[in-house]
């Protein structure tokens, strides 16, 4: 077998030795394939991650190396190599803890996970391996983001949107997630997890923030999930943050600013991928965008 079939292996080896066992199959994401299972020599409840896209895990286990050393909220790494065993042979893979938890589905929980991002802005990130975007590269990406989608729409979407705040300039860089969401956070009901760090980087704070309280809005999640009241979701996850962070607050007048730029990247991406099975209209992220809380 080969990196890209599906069949559920007995065993899966890595090139360091590490084996595990007991092999189940939870829900699925297009990047990678993700494997339950026992590792065979401590016994201990493991996530498996193979990639299936060339380079997708690379930022993952740089921010999983980095956060393990430093007590940030998320799985511990255990091992990372190449597949050694049959299957998936010649594939890199990560293995972490398996922790407990499950997506948020509360307003309590949904403020748990503002805290845990609150809690990651503040991990130490200089000397880190990730993508560095500072405050120019970022502005520019997001200035190209929205001309294709004013080009899509055929109309000037920057004139709806809020301009940068004063404060952006000064706003400290941060370790972010990339893509925090109730599909990417398992609430135990004390501090959570966050997992999936395939987009991970570092950029000017506010972005998890705003991409967390534009899924809010947006009432998208895993499968099967349903999004009640999202604008209050919206709201408890920013008071999560806030109250988690109260040394160090996001200035009020910043909100609107990274609430527009979470939009314009959830409806660029859904731009991106159109036809895709999956993907969701564009235009829903676009209308919830121009909507705001």
């Amino acid at each position: 077998m080969g990196i890209g079939d599906t069949r559920l292996p007995m065993t899966l080896r890595l090139d360091d030795g590490t084996t595990v066992t007991s092999l189940s199959e939870p829900p699925q994401g297009t990047r990678h394939r993700v494997l339950f299972g026992t590792e065979e020599v401590s016994g201990r409840e493991v996530v498996v991650k193979i990639e299936l896209i060339p380079g997708a895990l690379g930022p993952e286990r740089l921010a999983l190396e980095w956060l393990g050393s430093r007590d940030g909220p998320a799985p511990r790494l255990r091992a990372a190599g190449i597949v050694a065993s049959a299957e998936h042979g010649g594939a890199a893979c990560l293995i972490t803890d398996r922790v407990g938890g499950e997506p948020p589905d509360s307003l309590d929980g949904w403020g748990r996970l503002g805290e845990a991002l609150a809690r990651l802005s503040e991990v130490e990130w200089r000397g880190c391996s990730l993508a560095n975007m500072d405050h120019d590269a970022f502005l520019a990406l997001h200035d190209r983001r929205v001309a294709d989608l004013s080009r899509a729409l055929d109309s000037d979407l920057s004139q709806e949107l809020p301009p940068p705040p004063a404060s952006y300039v000064d706003s400290p860089l941060s370790l972010a997630h990339g893509d925090p969401g109730p599909g990417n956070f398992l609430d135990d009901g004390a501090t959570g997890t966050l997992i999936d760090w395939e987009d991970a980087l570092i950029c000017p704070r506010g972005l998890d923030l705003g991409r967390a309280m534009f899924i809010g809005l947006l009432g998208s999640g895993p499968a099967g999930y349903v999004a009640r009241d999202p604008e209050a979701r919206a709201r408890a996850v920013r008071a999560g943050f806030f109250a988690a962070s109260a040394d160090r607050p996001l200035p009020d007048g910043d909100l609107a600013w990274w609430l527009g730029v979470a939009g314009v990247q959830f409806a660029h991406r859904r731009l991106e991928r159109a036809g895709e099975p999956g993907v969701l209209p564009w235009l829903d992220a676009i209308e919830v965008l121009l909507r705001g809380e």
